[in-house]
């Protein structure tokens, strides 16, 4: 039996107000009533276009808005059975919506075979007396927000109701209009568990109201709203996020505990949080597991925190699926759960990659809003496609037209360049000459063993080119990728690669790995000492070239080093380097595993304090997870038993502050126009270049609006055509934009965007801006702004309003009032004295009178 969703909802709850006038339009739909959706016309000189110039936008599809997403199926029953009669009876609770549910079915028997029902029915779902909430997307910790209440009433009578916000876990205090003009201590008044108010609701209406609420602490608090009237009432409950001022820091320390050979290991680990940190705002967390892999495969949906909306990012869905199953397989431990769902993934992201390509068979980041096709993300592409064939169905003809375009491009020195647009530069190779992109094109020709025979001469050529320029390889990255393609292609040259690699590595306290050269003006960055995506993929490529080798004792120090660069969710810093290290660290993972782990970790914090966490058999590949008191800033750790484990200490906290070292110019300004209800902000950005660097790789820009403000998406086409834009964004309940940039240089961009207060909110806390290098975390930028000051008199409604508010209203108007008048007596004698002193009147007077003299 299927029950599915006839997509009919109530209008009243359907509509989203956007904080100003709006005139609406309507469009039939096939089922139901028409639906109301917002006619996107300016009037004459509103804004930059007339009526004559407004340029055809991107899409001209009218849009439909829904407060709530309507799930298309409720019900899917699959196994149950009619008995003898050939009957049974159901009963299931309806979800709480008022919309149009269709009913049908079919059935098998081993005898009549399969049966269909006729004819489909059909049941309407309403509630004659109901509450509905409108929250807004989140709110930072000590903002006011009023709560938007309607109570609707469909019965034949006018409803009295009483109201009922309640706060039994005092999550929240109510906000008084009082305290905030009189400066009261709110911390000497007792909290509230609850605040009633009543309404007269009129039959076949809504009726609104509001309550101010200031949320204490952060996370999720609970807002419950009861409605009861003689004759009917309804309860209504739904989750507020409330965020803490700032900018969340995350950071993870990570240890590689090896017990194979010893009996026991103590180390300590120390939590840095700065002095001002925003209060509260701390979180601390160890956990442990007894795989290497152990993290990445808890979080695989998850593994990095930055945006993936281009076709290079979207691989992070795709290709780490590949690097779990692989190594799942070779351990024997794959089960059903884990493959159906990374398989899942795997199908998704092949078939969303698939839209970024070319009708030459390459791939761009943007898809075919670019103009050629990359040679980097081909190359990555045609190699994850071939890796993925073995687990979902690929078209193979897909990896034949992005080979047969990698081999167009080759030149007759034997080397790829790069025909797309550039936003990975490291990968060009830099003063080595495009070294490190030839070899990591080469690396995907070789493994794809199906077809490297039809290539053999473009895979010869590359080879050589990289072999005649060793001498010319002074940077680690290209030496990195060389190294490996070389040991892939076991070619006589591998061990000299390998060496000139060995020789530059930088060791410290049992640890290898790789580092870019610093520019002497950034020697003094605090970015130094963080995780960096460059380095990360690098030391990556150089654990695969010594596993291949077979060093692997040698490579165990660069694994270790490489975990300590991990984040808590087992991912990188972004999509290159998060690939990369999860397949460096898989291979060398899968030949050191431990069945057998029997290890036993204390940790010891806070004057003896201890927790106790033991990895063995039945639970290594569990992540265990334990909350550390936030006052913790040392642990001291003792390990002992057999076999290997991670342990790691995560832990985040707020910064208001704009971050040292800043590699962009990042200006916000609020615009003159913007209102207490309309935001129009302007954000100008440019990159700071160094003695290396003139420009950056693919920058991404993150647009966070106060508290309240919704992003107006209808200016998406307009943000798209500005300078070096190639894709807008929205996350977080629109109230997020995210802009990227094919790169930046030293000129200035000025990116405009527009926000609407869809939810009242005083005493806004500052909003962010980020922006930052994708392909290199040490480069990035933060200002904050804020919206026109908006206090509790502003968002009060009714009795909430005390007389003060009322005072301040009539002040507000009178000062208006004066600037129109003086406004319209300035105009006046403009007017005045134009009409006197104008040159065009002056001329054509005298030229009236020098005709008449001649006549």
């Amino acid at each position: 039996m299927i029950v599915y969703n006839l997509g009919y909802a109530n209008p009243a709850q359907n509509e989203i107000s956007r904080g100003r006038k709006i005139e609406y339009s309507t469009i039939r739909t096939d089922i139901g009533p028409a639906n109301r959706f917002l006619a996107q016309t300016k009037p004459p000189l509103a804004g930059p276009y007339a009526f004559s110039r407004i340029p055809k936008p991107r899409w001209d599809h009218p849009r439909i808005y829904l407060k709530h997403g309507i799930e298309n199926t409720w019900l899917f029953m699959n196994s149950f059975s009619t008995g003898l009669e050939g009957r049974t009876t159901i009963s299931k609770k309806v979800p709480d919506t008022i919309t149009s549910w269709i009913i049908t079915g079919f059935a098998v028997d081993p005898v009549n075979g399969l049966g269909l029902t006729r004819q489909s029915s059909k049941f309407n779902v309403f509630q004659p007396f109901f509450v509905s909430l409108d929250l807004p997307y989140s709110i930072k910790r000590g903002e006011v927000v009023a709560i938007p209440i309607v109570v609707f009433n469909y019965m034949e009578n006018d409803q009295k109701a009483e109201v009922t916000l309640s706060n039994d876990e005092k999550e929240f205090e109510f906000a008084e209009i009082d305290d905030e003009e009189n400066n009261i201590d709110r911390v000497k008044r007792e909290v509230e568990t609850q605040r009633k108010k009543n309404v007269i609701v009129k039959s076949n209406s809504g009726t609104s109201l509001s309550f101010m609420i200031r949320a204490l602490k952060a996370g999720k608090i609970t807002i419950k709203v009861t409605a009861n009237s003689q004759v009917a009432g309804d309860t209504i409950e739904r989750k507020l996020i409330v965020v803490p001022e700032g900018i969340t820091q995350y950071m993870n320390k990570a240890i590689f505990i090896d017990l194979r050979n010893g009996n026991q290991v103590k180390t300590n680990l120390t939590i840095d949080i700065p002095k001002n940190a925003i209060p509260d705002s701390t979180f601390i967390e160890a956990s442990v597991i007894g795989d290497v892999l152990g993290p990445s495969l808890e979080n695989i949906d998850k593994l990095i925190k930055l945006p993936y909306g281009c076709g290079e990012q979207n691989m992070l869905n795709f290709v780490p699926n590949i690097v779990v199953l692989d190594y799942l397989t070779n351990l024997n431990k794959l089960n059903p759960d884990i493959e159906a769902k990374t398989k899942k993934y795997m199908e998704s992201g092949y078939q969303r990659e698939l839209s970024y390509k070319h009708d030459d068979g390459s791939y761009s980041a943007f898809g075919k809003n670019d103009k050629k096709g990359s040679t980097w993300l081909t190359a990555f592409v045609a190699k994850s496609f071939n890796q993925a064939s073995k687990y979902i169905l690929i078209d193979k003809n897909t990896i034949k037209q992005a080979l047969d375009f990698l081999a167009s491009v080759q030149t007759t020195d034997g080397s790829f360049p790069e025909v797309g647009n550039v936003f990975h530069k490291d990968m060009q190779g830099g003063s080595s000459k495009g070294i490190a992109l030839t070899a990591y094109t080469l690396i995907t020709f070789l493994e794809n063993k199906e077809f490297v025979d039809q290539y053999r001469n473009i895979v010869n050529k590359a080879l050589d080119y990289i072999v005649r320029n060793f001498n010319k390889l002074d940077d680690n990255y290209s030496l990195s990728i060389a190294s490996y393609a070389l040991q892939l292609a076991r070619h006589g040259s591998k061990d000299s690669f390998l060496a000139k690699l060995d020789s530059k590595a930088e060791s410290k306290d049992k640890m290898k790995h790789w580092a870019k050269q610093i520019p002497e003006s950034d020697e003094k960055s605090p970015w130094n000492d963080k995780p960096n995506a460059v380095n990360i993929e690098m030391t990556a490529y150089a654990l695969q070239a010594f596993v291949i080798a077979g060093l692997e004792s040698d490579a165990i120090p660069i694994m270790k080093w490489l975990i300590t660069q991990r984040n808590e969710n087992g991912g990188f810093q972004s999509t290159q380097d998060t690939v990369v290290g999860l397949q460096a660290l898989s291979q060398l993972a899968s030949r050191i595993y431990s069945p057998n782990n029997n290890v036993q970790i204390n940790l010891e914090y806070s004057e003896g304090t201890a927790a106790h966490m033991g990895v063995n058999p039945g639970n290594t590949m569990i992540l265990q997870k334990y909350d550390l008191p936030t006052s913790v800033r040392e642990v001291n750790i003792t390990a002992n038993g057999r076999g290997v484990a991670i342990l790691q200490i995560s832990y985040r906290y707020n910064m208001n502050v704009t971050g040292a070292w800043p590699r962009f110019v990042l200006d916000p300004q609020v615009n003159r126009i913007s209102t207490k209800d309309f935001l129009q902000l302007t954000v100008c950005t440019s990159f700071v270049p160094d003695n290396f660097t003139e420009k950056s790789n693919m920058a991404v820009m993150e647009v966070s609006f106060p508290s309240g403000y919704t992003f107006d998406t209808d200016t998406i086409p307009f943000l798209r055509d500005t300078q070096k834009v190639k894709k807008v964004e929205t996350k977080e309940g629109d109230t997020v934009v995210v802009v990227y940039f094919d790169d930046l240089e030293q000129k200035e961009l000025c990116p405009v965007f527009q926000a609407y207060l869809t939810h009242k909110v005083a005493n806004q806390k500052p909003a962010p801006v980020v922006i930052y290098d994708y392909y290199d975390s040490s480069r990035r930028a933060t200002q904050f702004y804020r919206a026109r000051r908006s206090t509790l008199c502003d968002i009060c409604e009714g009795d909430d309003c005390t007389e003060a508010c009322k005072v301040q209203a009539q002040k507000r108007i009178s000062e208006r009032s004066e600037k129109d008048t003086s406004s319209d007596s300035q105009i006046n004698s403009k007017d005045h004295s134009s009409q006197l002193s104008s040159p065009i009147t002056i001329f054509i007077i005298i030229a009236i009178t020098k005709f008449f003299m001649r006549v």
